[in-house]
């Protein structure tokens, strides 16, 4: 029986979505100064706290805005570029890509004050923008060594949970993982306050030379972030009829909801 994954592989890249796959544009944004790696570990399912997920993402900051996305993501979208035909497309998956646990990629300061979110849900992909400055933060006077840097603890709420957050003031950039940012210096760790999800720096360093921060350009779904997240929980409350619309068997549907009722537990609980 096939696993969650290679469902959704098969929903969101059948060969009738090969042209728009691939009949899109790149958009150049702007040239990455830094290359950020962080280790995410996340608890999807809020009800077992022993199923631990991880997935590696990457922070390119440029002069005025930084991307935030799976590593995978980036690595995928690489190689797409490398594709032609639908029989190069073939042989992609047919070397069982590693798939990004999370599809989002998120754009700091683009548009000027704003943050720009991608995202994707099966056969659609949306764009929302939200304010730069989401994060009313408390600074602590605590401080800590992480990852060989002197940091300083600070704390939010945000989409339902509360942050702790550790910043290195030695790395002038105000920046981190996901849409957070707005504290002086870069953060290096972050994590709500019941570990589901953590986010921690793993590198840092100068961008390889020609690395650009890019959107691919498409026919968005452009809505607020409220109402993606409605399409997203439709999606996911209608999973055994989609997976059905896109031939799997009926042992599939039932796995497809069983997995999917395990994935209880966004980063932003607030939905509405």
């Amino acid at each position: 029986m096939r696993n969650f994954i290679i469902i959704i592989i098969s929903l969101s890249c059948s060969f009738q979505a090969f042209p728009q796959l691939f009949e899109t544009s790149i958009k150049e944004l702007e040239k990455a100064e830094l290359t950020v790696t962080y280790s995410l570990d996340f608890q999807r399912d809020s009800l077992n706290p022993e199923r631990i997920g991880h997935d590696d993402m990457v922070l390119f900051i440029g002069k005025d805005i930084s991307e935030f996305l799976s590593y995978y993501s980036y690595f995928n979208d690489i190689e797409m570029q490398k594709i032609y035909t639908q029989s190069q497309f073939q042989e992609w998956l047919n070397k069982r890509p590693t798939v990004a646990k999370f599809q989002y990629k998120i754009y700091k300061n683009y548009p000027t004050g704003k943050i720009t979110c991608t995202d994707h849900v099966i056969p659609d992909s949306y764009k929302y923008e939200e304010d730069f400055k989401l994060f009313n933060w408390q600074l602590s006077a605590d401080t800590a060594t992480i990852r060989g840097y002197h940091v300083q603890k600070a704390t939010t709420s945000f989409g339902g949970r509360d942050w702790i957050a550790w910043f290195a003031p030695e790395l002038p950039y105000n920046d981190g993982p996901y849409k957070f940012n707005g504290l002086p210096g870069l953060i290096v760790k972050v994590y709500d306050t019941r570990n589901h999800y953590v986010f921690e720096m793993t590198s840092i360093e100068k961008a390889q030379e020609g690395t650009l921060i890019t959107m691919r350009e498409k026919q968005y779904i452009e809505t607020t972030k409220l109402n993606f997240f409605k399409a997203e929980d439709a999606f996911r409350d209608d999973i055994v009829n989609r997976a059905r619309e896109a031939g799997a068997s009926s042992d599939d549907q039932q796995l497809a909801a069983r997995n999917m009722a395990r994935r209880n537990n966004p980063i932003e609980l607030i939905r509405k």
